[in-house]
């Protein structure tokens, strides 16, 4: 008899877990075919930047040291990667990676209007920097496919600058499928 009820407590625990898991995807799908209605993003956290199995590529090297800091990935509308880094000494910026022509702008981000645009070249990687002194910023390049983007809120002016060669040189996006 006591087994029958231990395997009686499995059976709803998996039927309970299969129903929650059935629910989950059901609201990320619902989410991503509205998410054009509403303008609302999208974002899926994943344990570590491997989006293979969703997106079809994965982040293979990111900076991560004393200065670079991430902290949290995500998955973007399906198809755009998302890192959150912690700066020292500064405000936390966000780094995005998508298959080119993907890459998406954070709508704050988007509309801004920066006092000053510049292009230079991280080895062979052409780097654009827009900025405005204590506010929004955005650095973005592409390499081997993919679109990628930081953004910071209200970043130094040195900021981007210093931390481009960086990003650029240390990261790299794969295609798996």
């Amino acid at each position: 008899m006591e087994q029958t009820t231990i395997w009686g407590i499995l059976l709803a625990v998996f039927v309970a877990l299969s129903v929650g898991l059935a629910i989950a995807l059901a609201a990320v799908s619902y989410a991503l075919r509205n998410r054009k209605k509403t303008g609302q993003e999208v974002h899926v956290e994943y344990l570590k930047p491997d989006y293979t199995r969703s997106a079809g590529f994965q982040l293979v090297s990111l900076p991560d040291d004393d200065i670079l800091t991430p902290t949290r990935y995500w998955l973007v509308d399906g198809e755009i990667a998302e890192v959150e880094y912690a700066v020292a000494y500064s405000n936390d910026v966000t780094f995005r990676v998508a298959p080119v022509g993907n890459l998406q702008v954070p709508e704050k981000y988007a509309g801004f209007n920066y006092q000053s645009l510049g292009s230079y070249n991280v080895g062979d990687v052409d780097v654009t920097l827009q900025q405005s002194p204590g506010q929004a910023s955005i650095l973005n390049w592409t390499k081997n496919g993919f679109d990628y983007a930081v953004f910071a809120p209200g970043a130094e002016m040195n900021l981007m600058g210093g931390v481009s060669q960086q990003f650029v040189t240390e990261s790299n996006a794969v295609y798996e499928r």
